[in-house]
Order: C-alpha cells, then structure tokens, then sequence
C-alpha cells in the first residue's frame, strides 16, 4: 500500500479481520485443551473408583489408592489448564484480564466450601459413604454451574451447553447412588467433556475454512 494505490474500504475491513483473528488466536483460551484434560481425569479417575467400589472390584486396586490416583490426575489437569491460561493471558490487560482473574477466584472459593464440607461431615461422624457421596455431588454441580457462568460470560454456547450436561448428569448420579454414581459421572461426566472438546475442534476447524 502507498499513498497512489491506497487500500480500499473492503481490503482494510479484511486486514483488520485478519489480524484481529491472529491477535485473538494467540491469547485466547484453547477450549480444546481445557475440555481434553479434565475430560481425560474425569474419564480415568471415575472410572477407577468405580472398578474399586464394586462389591466384587473389577481392579486389585483399594478405594484410598484409586483417590489418590484421581486426585493426581486432577492436579494434572489443573496444572495443565494454569500453564495454558498463563501462557495464553501473558501480555492481556483490562477488562477481559480482569473477567478471567475474577472467574478463576471463583473456581477456587467454591471448591474450598467443598472440601470444608467434606472435613465438617468428617468431624461430625458421618459414614465415609455419605461424604464421599457429598463431596462428588457438591464438586460436580459446582464445576457444572460455574461452566454454565462461564458460557454466559464469554458468549460460549458449548461451555453452557457443557455446564447443563454435567449438571443433569450429577442428578442421575446422584439418584443411581453408589458404587454406579462413579460410572454415571465417569462417562457423562468424562465423556460430556471430551465431546465438547471433539465439538470444538470442529468449530475451529470450520472457521478456518478447512
């Protein structure tokens, strides 16, 4: 471009597109990474309860085991979902800095009133059953309803649509009752989550024209 072939009003507009949709791949949050390892964690760490919690265990593995395999992956995902956010976030500023920070504080309140509840049900002599029962029902729709706020905030129909799903799976959980409650969750739970991983990789795909 110079000042005797200026652009037109149509090629500037598609510039403009066009690095607007670089500047937004490279900072934001990769919905398929996010959904791909809590998916994973879920699908693993359900399911191995379930094989564990069974009246006759499908693996040689005890339940506090099988948590503590759970509770690793877990971490995983978490600290995969903080290294992804950190490295897309670095350099973002204002409000959508500020949405996100506040958003993640929430994650971390909430799920410190779980396990409060957990150590409280504990200390009140409740039977490990009812807390373990507890804990995954008030972890999940916490985890549910925060997708579902999430998908509001950011104008994102499949993490609402993720939200819901986990949400109306956490009911049949609960209703199943354990041992099953773990199977219910693990492929749900899991699954709902891979799938929308799966769908927004389609998106994206589509987007791009391929």
């Amino acid at each position: 471009m110079d000042d005797e072939h200026p652009l037109d009003p149509e090629a500037t507009a598609a510039l403009i597109a066009e690095q607007r949709a670089r500047v937004e791949g490279a900072t934001a949050v990769d919905a398929r990474v996010l959904f791909g390892a809590w998916g994973l964690a879920w699908l693993l760490g359900f399911g191995l309860l379930w094989a564990t919690a069974l009246d006759e265990p499908l693996v040689a593995v005890d339940v506090d085991a099988a948590l503590a395999v759970f509770a690793a992956l877990l971490v995983a995902a978490g600290v995969v979902t903080a290294v992804h956010i950190t490295a897309r976030s670095r350099g973002v500023r204002g409000v959508s800095a500020r949405q996100g920070a506040l958003y993640g504080w929430a994650w971390f309140l909430g799920f410190a009133v779980v396990w409060a509840l957990a150590f409280a049900l504990r200390r009140a002599g409740a039977a490990e059953d009812v807390v373990s029962l507890v804990m995954m029902g008030t972890s999940v729709v916490l985890v549910g309803t925060l997708y579902m706020a999430g998908g509001a905030l950011w104008d994102s129909t499949t993490q609402w649509a993720l939200g819901a799903v986990i949400t109306v799976v956490t009911v049949a959980a609960l209703l199943v009752g354990l041992p099953h409650a773990y199977l219910v969750m693990c492929l749900g739970g899991g699954g709902a989550m891979l799938a929308a991983a799966a769908v927004e990789a389609v998106r994206r795909r589509r987007a791009r024209g391929l």
